[in-house]
């Protein structure tokens, strides 16, 4: 979700974010990083903690 999410607002997504994202087995990290998603300028802010 949180690729769909980035790829909808159209902020590109380099490989190496693509690959953390798919690796990422955590639910509540996923929840966290597509939440972040909604309102990201950039793939930089989805790992952004607080």
């Amino acid at each position: 979700m949180t690729l769909n999410i980035l790829e909808w607002r159209g902020i590109p997504v380099p490989d190496a974010v693509r690959q953390r994202v798919l690796a990422c087995a955590d639910r509540e990290q996923l929840k966290a990083w597509a939440r972040r998603a909604v309102h990201a300028a950039n793939t930089e802010d989805l790992f952004v903690e607080g």
